[in-house]
């Protein structure tokens, strides 16, 4: 960034200088204050410049004296501050809009950048250099120098049962065994995608999703886990997140991303120990059917209870729910293209030997898919809706969006119970999403949502720390007193989940030899 023309003294170049800065081009100016944000924003002046011949950049260090000096020929020292420069844009009139993105863990620094950790008071000043008709060098107009504290980075918690840990898309290795959680999630890719995608945002988050959790194994119970092998604790999801949010000395949990309530009324269960019996038999079973529809029925209860004990524990910013897909679409029809029904009875398909289906899927009639899609997934997810209307969650429609991808078609995007033999090693992917699954039906829809939320959030939050800390007091103390007086319900709950999952229990396991069927011949 040169000052002027080289052959103005320096005395002169002072004064100049000096009546520059009085009519500084700028205005409007806008910095990061709120979690996560890295952007600072400006309208400069044009006064007929061509956007094109002007350069705009900002000058910001940790001493605002050597910021101001930055403009001062005979006192600056390239040294003592950095440079970065802007993206700008014509806006209306004469004005253009510049904007720069300060260095951050997810964005390198340029040669004359650099990277401030959260806390760091910045100074900084923007600079508009171009070179005047008929000139030989340049000239710079600087506005006044301001400053912000650099915010701490925007947080993300990501909770959930398999549908959310990726269950189904093991890929070369587990990200976390006991929980079968997948590095190809919905969730993870979401999140990577975001990250990529919105560089203005230092975002950090933590993952605690595991297969087989229940919504009370969020935050009422340790979870028993690792699908199909002696049982290990796993703390409660949520004090996980309380934990990570004490570590990284964050004041509040800004986004959660969560699924869950499917094995609440009985998703676990039904995969690892019954899920053939439990298709055949729940529409038949008077107790089974009663049992389902009592757990459903209570979900509400359970989502009101967590809630309560997230907000009585964090502060919390904003919650983007997901509910479940429908694995039971995807026939293929005589003239190509995929039944948006469901998986039908009519089809030949034990003579075609290329054919994906064990026989499992076969010995499972329309009937059967029929009331199990109708009386659980279905009300599931009515169930879910309800909740995210209660409690203004931004709900992501993944059931939409799973049409005509289910497990009757073998190119899908679900896993049969050979498909996840295969993948996996053993049944616990069965009709959940493979990895082209979980990209193509989870990833972008949940990415958006949490874009649009964070924004939101954004909006919503409050600069005046005071202000912030007593609302979120208030919050606490409102959600603690609710959850205690709860007390009752909530052991209600867990005994009716334990009843529950001992019933389950007595359905009977997949047949050894469907899953030997499964295996790819030696």
């Amino acid at each position: 960034m040169k000052h002027f023309i080289s052959v103005l003294s320096l005395a002169t170049l002072s004064m100049l200088s000096n009546a520059v800065s009085a009519q500084t081009p700028f205005t409007s100016f806008k910095q990061p204050f709120a979690p996560g944000q890295r952007e600072a924003s400006v309208s400069v002046e044009l006064n007929g410049i061509n956007i094109n011949n002007a350069k705009i950049s900002v000058v910001y260090g940790t001493d605002s004296i050597e910021v101001v000096n930055a403009f001062i020929l005979n006192k600056k020292n390239p040294a003592k501050f950095f440079e970065t420069p802007a993206d700008k844009k014509t806006a209306s009139g004469s004005k253009a809009v510049a904007t720069v993105i300060f260095p951050h863990g997810n964005k390198a620094a340029n040669s004359r950048g650099k990277v401030f950790s959260p806390g760091t008071k910045v100074f900084y000043a923007w600079a508009r250099t171009h070179t005047p008709a008929g000139a030989s060098g340049e000239m710079t107009l600087n506005s006044e120098v301001k400053s912000f504290v650099v915010p701490r980075l925007l947080s993300i918690a990501y909770l959930g049962d398999s549908y959310a840990a990726g269950e189904g898309a093991k890929g070369d290795a587990w990200m976390n065994e006991k929980a079968h959680r997948s590095y190809h999630s919905g969730g993870e890719l979401a999140i990577k995608k975001l990250k990529n995608d919105r560089k203005d945002l230092e975002i950090d988050y933590i993952n605690v999703t595991s297969s087989g959790a229940t919504v009370k194994d969020f935050f009422l119970q340790d979870q028993l886990v690792e699908p199909g092998k002696p049982a290990i604790k796993n703390e409660k999801q949520l004090e996980q997140v309380e934990n990570w949010l004490k570590r990284k000395n964050y004041d509040g949990l800004d986004i959660m991303l969560a699924d869950g309530g499917g094995n609440d009324v009985g998703f676990a269960m039904v995969v690892t120990d019954g899920l053939f019996s439990f298709f055949r038999d729940v529409k038949d079973n008077a107790e089974l059917k009663n049992t389902v529809r009592r757990q459903l029925d209570q979900l509400p209860e359970t989502f009101d209870l967590f809630m309560d004990a997230v907000e009585s524990t964090v502060n919390l910013g904003r919650v983007v729910w997901f509910n479940y897909p429908n694995a039971m679409t995807g026939n293929p029809l005589p003239n190509g293209g995929y039944d948006a029904n469901f998986c039908k009875d009519d089809l030949a398909r034990v003579a075609n030997l290329a054919d994906c289906w064990t026989m499992f899927e076969n010995q499972i009639s329309q009937t059967d898919w029929k009331f199990v899609h109708d009386e659980i997934f279905a009300k599931l997810n009515q169930k879910i809706a309800e909740a995210a209307q209660r409690h203004n969650w931004a709900l992501v429609d993944i059931a939409s969006k799973s049409i005509r991808k289910g497990i009757c078609n073998c190119e899908g995007y679900f896993n049969t119970l050979r498909q996840s033999v295969l993948s996996q090693g053993d049944f616990n992917g069965t009709a959940h999403p493979n990895a082209t699954g979980f990209r193509e039906i989870y990833r972008d829809a949940l990415a958006n949502q949490l874009d649009a939320s964070i924004d939101l959030f954004h909006k919503d939050f409050k600069e005046d720390l005071r202000e912030r800390a007593l609302e979120a007091a208030k919050k606490k103390a409102k959600a603690a007193a609710a959850l205690k007086a709860k007390i009752a319900k909530m052991t209600e709950i867990q005994q009716d989940q334990s009843k529950f999952n001992t019933e389950l229990k007595k359905l009977k396991p997949v047949d050894a030899k469907i899953i030997e069927a499964a295996k790819p011949k030696k």
